[in-house]
């Protein structure tokens, strides 16, 4: 994934917690994030992100 890649809006799973991005800073790569499970907000570096799609949700299946 590339950081041009991210926006606002979508779900994404880092080594702090899944997410909803709210808030992109492009300066510093930071990506701020809304916590799934208790809408807390919190921020990761690009490089945090996890790259598999479905990672971010407990309730995706997996087939």
């Amino acid at each position: 994934m590339e950081f041009n890649d991210i926006h606002i809006g979508m779900k994404c799973g880092s080594k702090k917690g899944s997410g909803t991005v709210t808030w992109i800073d492009g300066s510093t790569r930071t990506i701020y994030m809304a916590n799934i499970d208790d809408n807390n907000s919190f921020e990761v570096n690009f490089d945090e992100i996890i790259e598999d799609p479905q990672a971010h949700n407990r309730e995706d299946t997996y087939y």
